[in-house]
């Protein structure tokens, strides 16, 4: 299976996750599906994948898909209960996902055992939430673009019910607030990536581009899905 059929699998995943969430939980669902998936995607950033699309060849990172669904149950969260409610998914989402990295951070100052098994979690560890870890940069610079654009995004989705509430434009707000949301999420993440290093500054547009590419694609596959999510009744509220 290419990397693009398993990135339009990988979205259909998320989003049956993102389903059963709020279908099981409603809005605790949500928020808890907002966290996890914010854990995850700033560890999935940090793998580079590429990507063959009409015969062009795409590189991006891995935390696409979860991104995708993040802003996709913020959208659902802003819909239903107010653009409140989305913006505190938002914080608890930023404390729970830094305070993740602070403890896996602490986990790498205790020493491991002296063992080849240990060895290899240790230095996987090391790689991700040490200090001296690159990974570490790229999960702290995530998590405060993730801020930034997603608080843009609970903004312009209420600007842009408070011209077109009627169900019908429930398409133009989810897609709307996701597309204009994408360009500042990815500007910011990919200049912040090159400023601290982790990236070479002279390939910026060139990732710029193709991770809207990327962003884009799972918007408008997530966008009728999002009807989906708006139609469904959950079994707790």
């Amino acid at each position: 299976m290419t990397n693009f059929n398993l990135l339009i699998l990988f979205t259909f995943v998320d989003f049956f996750v993102l389903f059963l969430a709020y279908k099981l939980f409603g809005k605790k669902g949500l928020h808890v599906f907002i966290v996890i998936s914010v854990i995850a995607a700033n560890i999935q950033v940090n793998k580079g994948v590429a990507y063959d699309i009409a015969g062009f060849h795409i590189v991006a990172t891995l935390g696409n898909v979860m991104f995708g669904g993040i802003f996709t149950a913020n959208d659902l969260l802003n819909e239903k209960y107010g653009r409140q409610e989305a913006r505190k998914a938002v914080l608890k989402s930023i404390f729970f996902g830094l305070s993740f990295v602070l403890l896996m951070f602490i986990s790498t100052l205790f020493k491991s055992l002296n063992d080849d098994f240990y060895n290899d979690i240790n230095n996987s560890l090391n790689l991700f939430f040490s200090i001296n870890g690159g990974a570490l940069k790229a999960v702290i610079i995530g998590n405060l673009v993730y801020l930034v654009s997603q608080l843009f995004d609970v903004l312009i989705y209420s600007k842009i019910k408070n011209f077109s509430s009627d169900i019908k434009w429930l398409w133009l707000r989810n897609t709307g607030s996701t597309l204009i949301s994408q360009i500042l999420d990815t500007t910011l993440i990919t200049y912040g990536f090159a400023f601290a290093g982790i990236i070479p500054m002279e390939y910026v547009f060139e990732v710029i581009i193709s991770t809207l590419v990327i962003k884009y694609i799972i918007a408008l596959i997530n966008a009728p899905l999002f009807y989906i999510l708006a139609f469904t009744k959950p079994r707790e509220s």
